[in-house]
């Protein structure tokens, strides 16, 4: 009788059953991935649509107040902090817009490698001009910001805002870093009837590129904090600050 060669041995059904097996793997994988992204994709929809869009007070310590502020439709929450200090309003303003260089630029951000001031601040215009480059770590590019200070004071009230907008297109962009675009730090002196100031700060940043939204989201209520708590207070020491006399702020005492 003629033996049929296509017909399945014992041994070609052991070799099969790893194959099914390997398949069976690869499918479950698969599948778990699909439904890994989508449930990534539902909670980044969910959070982008949440928000009070009001300010809530998430932290007071050490004199310092620190709020959030969440509004649908954005997944970068915007922080603020508060404190009261004994300063003058050339103090607090000449930190900005005085002896701008690298070094201050490192004060500021430790991971500050190149600053270029492209416009001196013109007290009559009531802006400046600069540019900072700042180093990330792997995997994620340096960021490049090209920032101009806005400085204007209410003259019934003396209140002094500082407005540090990013104004990205101002010049081309440098092909090995990320030019931010979106930052509005809006700082804010008011003057108090004990003749002590407070200080505001409210930060509005996106870093840009691939750095996750959530990484910058997770540590700006406590970068802020420590930032007023710490640095801010020592830098306001410096007699280059103490001893300022800005002739474009009208001082309340």
């Amino acid at each position: 009788m003629a033996t049929n060669d296509s017909t399945p041995t014992a041994a070609d059904a052991v070799t099969a059953q790893p194959v099914k097996r390997s398949r069976g793997i690869w499918r479950k994988l698969r599948t778990g991935f699909v439904v890994f992204v989508g449930l990534c994709l539902i909670a980044d929809w969910t959070w982008k649509m949440s928000g009070s869009n009001q300010w809530e007070l998430v932290k007071e310590e050490n004199g310092v107040k620190s709020y959030t502020f969440k509004a649908p439709g954005d997944r970068t929450i915007k922080v603020k902090a508060v404190m009261v200090g004994d300063y003058k309003l050339s103090q607090l303003t000449a930190m900005h817009i005085v002896d701008d260089n690298l070094q201050t630029c490192k004060d500021w951000f430790p991971e500050c490698v190149d600053f270029t001031r492209l416009k001196e601040f013109d007290p009559v215009k009531g802006y400046d001009l600069d540019m900072w480059r700042l180093d990330f770590p792997f995997p994620f590019d340096d960021r490049e910001l090209l920032l101009t200070t806005v400085v204007s004071q209410d003259p019934v009230t003396k209140t002094v805002v500082l407005d540090v907008l990013a104004a990205p297109a101002t010049l081309p962009n440098n092909p090995d870093a990320v030019r931010i675009e979106r930052m509005h730090n809006r700082w804010q002196f008011t003057p108090l009837a004990n003749g002590k100031v407070e200080v505001e700060l409210i930060q509005d940043t996106e870093m840009g590129g691939m750095f996750p939204y959530f990484l910058l989201n997770m540590v700006s209520v406590d970068e802020n904090y420590k930032f007023f708590s710490g640095d801010l207070r020592k830098f306001l020491l410096k007699d280059k600050y103490v001893n300022a006399n800005l002739p474009f702020i009208q001082e309340v005492r």
